[in-house]
């Protein structure tokens, strides 16, 4: 499990490891030189470059310093060139240090003190390090760096950042349009959260993470933010006895179709029962002929407008069922009509507080800004839902996604998964994002998987939180199984089915 840290979050890690574990800033700003000449030793090597020469523009701060170090660290085996821009006089002692050390070893340091020194600098090299400003900075670049970014943005050569890309924000994965484009981010302690938002995800490059020798266990204490890997299903999905029966693994309840989408509901019960549900039981007044047969339908009236209707026995059988079942998932397929959304808000209404809520689809139009709910419902809306539930420009969803699903989950008192790039799981609390998943996955129907999967997860016995990320992972991790085995081109909900693995 990947731990993501915000800005403030790094440099409250920073200040632990030098006040409570004793760590001089010093040790911290070397093993973070010595980390990043490591990786770069790599990638020099991966790349098959001879001899490389390699430039490195430092800042006067702490990154800066990291550059310096840095620069000592490689000067024995690479033609190293360091540019720096600043005033020594600022320079933290740690950077001084650094900036002093280069210096007598002989290192080629060259001060850009203003913008017409720029004309007469050549930047050419096959290996250009970015060690300006790293997570302090943000996409308001301005001056002196503003013109050496614009200067750089079209040089060939791999390029490298030390701890983040000059011209990112790294709280909000916004970038300055010159910011620095790498190859490679060499970032410290944890990923930060705006490396994997909006155009983080496009300047960062590969992302490695170097270990400054304080333990992992402060990053997990301050980090709200995880990222679940391949190695965590098996920790955290319940294990499967040889002596158990179909009623040991979760009974679950889908209310879901119509005369129109009853496709919706066929996908939403295939991917619960290929989840690993015990028994899919599915409430419906249409039959996809896709349905697989071991789910067990039970047939609705059906309104006017072919979508299931509002009576009293529809609301009596679907009650009746939710009494035996573990988990429900309501919403996909049902058509915006009134009769289905009355129907859905007396479900809720009336089932067991115990029960767990898949909210999905149409039945989110039952939720509204005021809405308050409980912490086994969750919601799953992609960004134009989420947009008309709580007011928010889709827009503005769309970059604040991280925050918005947590704030609006706190506000609900559920579970929120807003589905983006990447999505976001939260409490209101902690979250969980899932950076996996490909273009070919943005097709009709997957969300109706997702339901399925995250339904099952819950009937067996996971926590919603949990079995929301995790579910979000399977999924994901099932598209791009499909991906890699035909093409993100060719990928339909079905295809996602046949790729679930738990």
């Amino acid at each position: 499990m990947l731990n993501i840290l915000t800005p403030k979050e790094m440099y409250a890690v920073d200040s632990y490891s030098i006040n409570q574990y004793g760590i001089p800033s010093a040790i911290l700003m070397e093993n973070a030189a010595r980390s990043s000449a490591i990786f770069i030793n790599q990638i020099i090597l991966e790349h098959n470059l001879k001899n490389p020469r390699i430039i490195i523009i430092c800042g006067s701060g702490n990154n800066g310093g990291d550059g310096f170090a840095l620069a000592r660290h490689l000067f024995e085996n690479f033609s190293i060139k360091c540019f720096w821009l600043g005033d020594i006089d600022k320079m933290s002692n740690e950077t001084k240090t650094n900036f002093l050390a280069a210096k007598k070893i002989g290192i080629d340091l060259i001060n850009i003190k203003a913008e017409e020194n720029l004309n007469s600098i050549d930047f050419s090299c096959d290996v250009l390090i970015d060690s300006m400003i790293g997570v302090g900075g943000s996409e308001n670049i301005r001056g002196i760096a503003l013109s050496i970014l614009q200067k750089i943005k079209g040089i060939s050569a791999l390029k490298i950042t030390i701890d983040a890309p000059t011209g990112l924000n790294t709280e909000t994965g916004l970038a300055s349009e010159f910011c620095f484009q790498a190859d490679y981010t060499i970032t410290m302690f944890a990923i930060k959260t705006g490396m994997l938002l909006n155009d983080g995800m496009e300047v960062c490059g590969k992302i490695k993470i170097a270990n400054l020798g304080s333990p992992t266990k402060v990053i997990k204490d301050y980090s709200k933010i995880s990222i679940l890997e391949r190695e965590d299903l098996a920790k955290v999905l319940p294990k499967r006895k040889k002596k158990s029966s179909k009623f040991d693994y979760g009974r679950v309840l889908i209310i879901a179709g119509s005369r129109k989408f009853p496709g919706a509901a066929a996908l939403t019960a295939n991917a619960a029962i290929k989840s690993g549900a015990g028994l899919v039981e599915l409430c419906t007044n249409y039959l996809h002929s896709a349905v697989l047969p071991e789910v067990i339908p039970h047939f609705l009236d059906e309104s006017e407008f072919g979508s299931i209707d509002d009576t009293g026995h529809n609301l009596d059988l679907i009650l009746e069922k939710a009494e035996k079942s573990n988990a429900i998932a309501i919403g996909p397929g049902i058509s915006d009509n009134q009769y289905a959304l009355n129907l859905c808000n007396q479900v809720l209404k009336h089932v067991s507080k115990e029960i767990p809520i898949v909210i999905d689809a149409d039945a989110l139009r039952i939720i509204n800004k005021d809405t308050i709910l409980r912490k086994n419902i969750i919601l799953t809306p992609h960004c134009g839902e989420f947009s008309r539930i709580t007011g928010i420009e889709r827009k503005e969803v769309e970059i604040y996604a991280h925050n918005f699903a947590k704030e609006w989950a706190e506000k609900f008192d559920c579970i929120v998964h807003l589905k983006n790039v990447p999505s976001i799981t939260s409490d209101g609390y902690s979250s969980y994002w899932n950076i996996f998943g490909n273009s070919g996955m943005a097709t009709g129907g997957s969300g109706d998987v997702l339901t399925g999967i995250v339904v099952s997860l819950l009937s067996q016995g996971l926590e919603p939180l949990l079995a929301t990320a995790a579910a979000s992972f399977i999924h994901s991790q099932a598209g791009d199984k499909y991906a890699e085995k035909y093409s993100e081109r060719t990928l339909t909900a079905s295809g996602l089915i046949e790729m679930i693995r738990c």
